[in-house]
């Protein structure tokens, strides 16, 4: 797929098209962990900046903010944004090096979830690689588990209404199936009929656990279930679907 294309024709029903994350943070983890690293004086990158979702979380709390997106189109509507403080570059961000500042703090939040998993691991090594020694990432991914306890909650909703398992339509079932066994090795599974990785607790754990990085945590941004499906019963409660949220440290 041609990302850069791809996100050029997104970009203007960006909002109705993609998931905000920021709107959906039950509990409002994102700002905490954003904020405890603010710092007038230190610039930061928003790596996959879109049409600029995250700057309010962003700007006020840093001296500078370089928003890197494939998109020309994107980062032109990102540009319309009311703070002084930001810049912008156009790259790949699965480039073999994106040519960026070193920085203390660098945020990228659900962008590397292609069905390409060396991709993805291209993205967050070049997200780990833009910090400073001592400096911090925070990223979002997509849970695997979470998609497991969403099936899970699924058939459970069913279950209260008297339908068997094998009874549930397969439609009602086929965000919860990867297309291939590869893909259900990887962690590719559909969201809207695109397939999309997720990413498992110990997988992150190994991945952010290596050379020159330290997972500090790894947390779970909670959504409502309203996010899963169309009108939710009221006793569809905890556990809610989730993503991860690591914070990751650059220690060498």
């Amino acid at each position: 797929m041609n990302d850069a294309l791809h996100w050029n024709n997104v970009a203007d029903t960006y909002d109705t098209q993609i998931f905000n994350v920021f709107k959906n943070d039950k509990k409002r983890k994102l700002q905490r962990f954003i904020s405890k690293y603010a710092n007038k004086k230190n610039t930061a990158i928003d790596f996959g900046c879109g049409v600029g979702k995250a700057l309010p979380l962003l700007a006020p709390f840093f001296k500078e903010i370089i928003g890197v997106d494939v998109s020309k189109k994107c980062i032109a509507i990102a540009r319309t944004s009311p703070y002084k403080n930001v810049s912008f570059k156009e790259a790949d961000l699965a480039a073999q090096k994106i040519n960026v500042p070193s920085v203390d703090f660098a945020f990228c939040c659900n962008v590397a979830m292609s069905d390409d998993v060396k991709r993805n691991y291209r993205i967050i090594r070049n997200v780990l690689n833009s910090l400073n020694k001592g400096g911090v990432a925070v990223i979002v991914v997509p849970s695997l588990e979470s998609v497991s306890i969403s099936a899970l909650t699924l058939m459970r909703w069913y279950e209260t209404e008297g339908v068997n398992l094998a009874d549930i339509p397969k439609d009602e079932m086929k965000n919860f199936r990867g297309d291939t066994s590869k893909h259900l090795a990887e962690g590719i599974v559909n969201i809207d009929g695109l397939p999309t990785k997720h990413y498992l607790f110990t997988e992150l754990y190994a991945l952010f656990n290596s050379g020159n990085f330290s997972l500090q945590k790894l947390d779970r941004l909670e959504y409502g279930w309203e996010t899963e499906f169309d009108s939710p019963p009221k006793w569809m409660q905890a556990p809610y679907p989730w993503d991860w949220v690591a914070e990751v440290k650059r220690v060498k």
